[in-house]
């Protein structure tokens, strides 16, 4: 039994030996399929290189990304101005100037007076900055596109110390007088001529516009109060001008 060990053992020693020498000794793996993915060692520095970008503004940041709507209008507001030297509210169809200095607007009738008795001077500031408005596209919301002008209240007293300017003025008509090409009619607040009394004046083209021949006769006696521009006409001196009928502001 033992015997037969020995020689099973002795077998099996002579196949490895024989399978060793028939290989050669060569033990170098199989090679590697072409498909087969081999990582590299990097030999360099990174080839896309990242930085922090440069901080921004936040408040121009939030400006860009805020929604605008309702921050800019259409077109320009001017919903409860009015008109510098009549104080009628704007209408835009009738053709519109304002003052640049002062922003106060006009009508371009009373502009057209004020060219002719006013030396295009501003009733509001005095300075002659009087240009032809023009709408903007768009406007800021809130933001005021012009300014109204308060007159004034003056007497008899201080009334020579507002040449060019639109005032309210209240005091009794003592007489109306009547140009001799019987055009022009003159309230009297005073009790001297034409030439020498402070007066209200309606020239040709606005005795009808102020209520006609009739009306203008029917204020003898009676107290009024005007808001219009007063003037100093080298002829006949210091006077109030007006242009329409809305200027006689009572009648009493």
């Amino acid at each position: 039994m033992q015997a037969f060990v020995i020689v099973f053992i002795f077998l099996v020693i002579v196949i490895i030996l024989a399978s060793l020498s028939g290989s050669g000794g060569n033990t170098r793996p199989p090679p590697r399929s072409q498909k087969t993915y081999r990582p590299k060692r990097s030999t360099g520095g990174p080839s896309i290189v990242f930085s922090n970008p440069a901080p921004q503004n936040a408040a121009a940041l939030q400006n860009a990304t805020a929604p605008q709507t309702g921050k800019f209008a259409d077109a320009a507001d001017l919903s409860g101005l009015v008109d510098a030297f009549t104080g009628v509210p704007l209408d835009p169809a009738k053709g519109l100037y304002f003052c640049s200095n002062c922003k106060v607007f006009y009508h371009r009738e009373s502009y057209q007076l004020l060219v002719e008795a006013n030396h295009s001077a501003c009733v509001a500031c005095g300075s002659k900055s009087l240009i032809a408005y023009q709408a903007p596209r768009r406007v800021e919301t809130g933001q005021p596109q012009g300014r109204n002008f308060d007159p004034t209240v003056v007497t008899l007293a201080n009334y020579q110390q507002h040449v060019g300017r639109v005032v309210t003025f209240e005091g009794r008509v003592f007489d109306v007088k009547v140009s001799r090409r019987g055009l022009d009619y003159a309230v009297m607040f005073e009790d001297k001529s034409w030439t020498k009394g402070f007066k209200l004046v309606f020239f040709r083209g606005a005795v009808a516009a102020c209520g006609g021949p009739v009306f203008l006769n029917s204020l003898k006696g009676k107290t009024i109060r005007v808001r219009g521009l007063i003037a100093k006409d080298a002829t006949f001196g210091y006077e109030i001008i007006i242009s329409e009928r809305s200027m006689i502001l009572g009648v009493q």
